[in-house]
């Protein structure tokens, strides 16, 4: 499926050295976004240092997470189509909530500071959904695959290095828990400047190039009439039936469909089997309990 991209031809800024500096602060803000070797450490870190009990955290704290990502991933959508946003914008405030979020967890002592973390850091999972997004806007169409794997390869490498340094500092007793969530705060700090660092949108092709997906879509999979033109949204209501129209044509083709059903499948079967686990560890611990009094008071037969 070729695109018909009337501003796929090169000009002096799409010379080999500008793209790589444009790209080059995309990944150097996907890998420190990523960068926090406190995440596999939260809850211990809660319970320990915090003082909260273990059954606050999962239903007081962690669940806000869970309840408030899905609103936070409409509102970024919806505001990374708003001429007045756009996608690095986007990317700008999720930076700042990743701060803000382990300033929160680190620094917070309050039961409500550690939940206004969850919300936070809502927003900052739901931001990093722009990053594919700027990169089409960064790079010309012939480079778009390369740019994308690239980025999702940064962010692989970034989650592998910080569970690495954590799991080594923590399995040596070599560092305190504060100290964990203190390198996760330099990491995002580093992330927020890189942010800030970020290039605008390429003006010669990010409009055609979008225009030319969407037409290139439409052309394949819906009838349409040759005089029918994209018009760039501009009121609340047409830039939300631009995005209902964006996803039921994306829907159309087969690879995406089946990918976004086991995308969406992924998070719920997996917090499912969390939970079930969690509570069968729950009943096991209150059953040793429960056997550990009996026994005490000698009502378990030999």
């Amino acid at each position: 499926m070729e695109l018909d991209d009337p501003g796929k031809e090169e000009t002096e800024e799409d010379g080999p050295g500008r793209l790589a500096e444009r790209l080059r602060w995309l990944y150097l803000f996907a890998f420190w976004s990523q960068f926090k070797p406190s995440e596999p450490f939260l809850v211990d870190y809660l319970i320990e240092e915090k003082g909260i009990g273990s059954e606050e955290v999962y239903q007081d704290v962690l669940d806000l997470f869970v309840y408030s990502r899905l609103p936070f991933l409409i509102l970024v959508g919806f505001c990374a189509e708003m001429e007045s946003c756009g996608y690095r914008a986007i990317l700008v405030l999720g930076a700042a909530s990743g701060v803000l979020t382990v300033l929160l967890t680190r620094f917070g002592v309050q039961m409500c500071l550690q939940q206004a973390a969850q919300f936070t850091v809502s927003a900052a999972f739901a931001s990093r959904v722009a990053v594919p997004s700027l990169a089409f806007t960064l790079c010309l169409p012939s480079q778009f695959q390369e740019a994308i794997h690239t980025v999702k390869a940064v962010m692989l490498f970034s989650n592998c290095c910080a569970s690495a340094l954590g799991e080594l500092l923590r399995d040596g007793d070599w560092v305190p828990l504060k100290v964990l969530f203190d390198l996760s705060a330099l990491g995002q700090v580093l992330s927020l400047m890189c942010a800030a660092c970020l290039p605008v949108p390429r003006a010669s092709v990010a409009t055609p190039t979008a225009s030319a997906i969407s037409n290139t879509l439409e052309e394949h999979l819906l009838p349409r009439s040759p005089t029918a033109a994209r018009c760039s949204p501009k009121s609340a209501c047409e830039v939300f039936k631009a995005l209902v129209q964006d996803v039921w044509l994306s829907l159309w083709l087969r690879r995406v469909m089946w990918w976004t059903a086991w995308a969406l499948a992924m998070n719920p079967i997996h917090g499912l089997t969390l939970t079930c686990a969690d509570k069968r560890r729950r009943i096991t611990a209150e059953e040793a309990r429960d056997f550990s009094k009996r026994s005490q008071w000698g009502q378990v037969e030999g």
